[in-house]
Parts: structure tokens; sequence; C-alpha cells
């Protein structure tokens, strides 16, 4: 099911607009604003199907996201 969420409301497991599967997610740190939350996006690599690429990403904490969740909640 698609719908829109928050980023600090965003789950493992949830595929962003770009196709990204969403690996983790860190709320509060002292390293970055307490506005922000640190997202961890996978995708996987269309070369070989063993090898992932990651990246981490700041995103404001209520920044609107389209994903797509499962509907197994």
């Amino acid at each position: 099911m698609k719908m829109k969420v928050q980023a600090q409301h965003l789950q493992p497991g949830d595929i962003v607009g770009s196709g990204e599967e969403v690996a983790e997610l860190t709320i509060a740190s002292i390293h970055w604003p307490s506005n922000k939350v640190c997202v961890a996006l996978i995708k996987p690599n269309l070369m070989d199907a063993e090898q992932v690429i990651l990246r981490r990403l700041l995103w404001g904490k209520y920044t609107e996201i389209n994903v797509e969740r499962s509907n197994a909640e």
C-alpha cells in the first residue's frame, strides 16, 4: 500500500519513491541536530545480485516521504 509518512515514522522494509529500501532508522544522536533523522537506504545492484548499494542520509523529522509498505501490519 502506498502512503505518505513523516521521516521519523519510517520502518525498516519500507520502500521509498526511488526504489530503495529502508534498512535502518536512527532518530536521536549527538552527531546531528535534534530535528533530523538518519536513514540508511539499500538498493540492489542490478549487475550483481549479491551486492547492494548502501547510503546514509539525513532527513528532517517532519519531511513527508512517499513509501510503499506491505499490508502485514
